[in-house]
């Protein structure tokens, strides 16, 4: 059994920047990306737009914003650790 419970990747494709992810047991890819778009334009005439996608559901940036203000706790990155006295 894989340890893995998501794959990332990170694509160019048509002059724009995607970011995908694919939970354990799923068969592809969907755009996600938890702190900015999910679809970045590198080119001004790029046939894409700058999109944010969670779990592959298009959200308006008004909306993703909402959503990431609400989120309670730390982040993955920020694991609260032990207590350690510092002398």
């Amino acid at each position: 059994m894989s340890d893995k419970l998501y794959e990332e990747k990170v694509i160019k494709y048509q002059g724009a920047r995607h970011y995908l992810i694919k939970m354990e047991g799923e068969e592809h890819f969907k755009h996600h990306r938890y702190d900015a778009p999910a679809i970045v334009p590198l080119k001004k005439d790029s046939p894409w737009k700058k999109s944010y996608y969670l779990g592959g559901i298009e959200y308006t940036e008004e909306t993703f914003k909402e959503i990431m203000s609400e989120r309670e706790g730390l982040p993955w990155y920020k694991q609260s650790g032990p207590k350690t006295n510092r002398f």
